[in-house]
């Protein structure tokens, strides 16, 4: 076997067999530990898993074994979850936006399913799903959730998961999203993006404006994204996007190619910024607002 291909295969097995010791502590350490501080557990987990897939996926090596889902909130045999929710599934690497719809998540308690609403979070790499309606569930009460057929990027369905959790009386508050503001966002883009040569200035690069209200909306919202030369790995499920994609007020960071890029996609070319790269705080706070529909005002 050349030199070339055994290391491939090395690297393969590697980063197989990392992923299933990620997938198996997260579920034991997710059962053992309260609903708040899963959420940070979980998110930790699905980085270091994510790291060891982009730090092969980077080089252009397409992993043959599929996206696997890391845990979930609530974990699977959680008990009092509160009745108002939002479901969240981790995974460890960037799904296909396209493949997460309401026709691949299921939640049931018997024979009864919920109508959800179904989406994607690029940042966090989680499929979320809430209530379409936003009423509680019912009180001790085992629900299933299901999710089957989401694909990564490489164009490999995920395994399916199932989760099994029981909720308690309290009510709770599901998480409000959608919350930060053109004012929170706009330090950062002229920190970061928008200086002279590159998305500001007269000239902005690839004709991305950053560096104003006036310029994110004539160049920006709904605008069809413009591949640098560089090229990258290929799109592999992110064709298409919009740089920032807003229909009719509603915004979805999940298929608006910027987020992909400060998240430094390599699917998507060279990375942004080129030096450093922004904090995770910073890649969440423009997820969210373009998820509140990245209003300039």
């Amino acid at each position: 076997m050349p030199v070339r291909r055994a290391s491939i295969v090395v690297v393969r097995r590697s980063v197989a067999l990392e992923r299933r010791v990620a997938l198996v502590r997260s579920v034991a350490l997710v059962r053992s530990v309260g609903l708040a501080r899963s959420v940070a557990l979980v998110r930790s987990i699905a980085l270091v898993a994510t790291l060891l897939v982009l730090g092969c996926d980077r080089g252009g090596l397409e992993l043959d074994e599929p996206a696997q889902a890391l845990g979930s909130i609530p974990a699977d045999g959680e008990t009092d979850v509160p009745r108002r929710f939002e479901l969240r599934v981790f995974f460890d690497r960037p799904l296909a936006p396209r493949t997460v719809s309401r026709a691949v998540v299921s939640l049931r308690s018997g024979p009864q399913q919920r109508f959800l609403s179904v989406s994607y979070d690029p940042v966090e790499r989680a499929l979320v799903a809430r209530d379409f309606s936003d009423a509680p569930l019912e009180p001790r009460v085992e629900h299933e959730l299901r999710v089957e057929g989401v694909r990564d990027l490489n164009g490999l369905e995920a395994p399916a998961f199932l989760a099994r959790f029981t909720t308690g009386d309290a009510l709770g508050e599901a998480p409000v999203f959608g919350t930060t503001t053109w004012a929170e966002v706009a330090p950062i883009f002229s920190a970061r993006c928008a200086d002279d040569g590159c998305h500001g200035g007269a000239r902005p690069a690839l004709g991305l404006d950053l560096a104003s209200a006036e310029g994110v909306r004539a160049t920006a919202i709904g605008v069809p994204s413009v591949a640098s030369s560089s090229g990258g790995l290929g799109d592999r499920g992110l064709t298409g996007l919009p740089r920032i994609d807003v229909i009719a007020g509603v915004g979805r960071p999940d298929t608006s190619r910027l987020v992909y890029e400060v998240l430094r996609d390599p699917r998507v070319g060279e990375p942004m910024p080129p030096d450093d790269a922004l904090t995770t705080d910073e890649v969440r706070a423009i997820a969210d607002w373009i998820l509140g529909g990245a209003r300039t005002d």
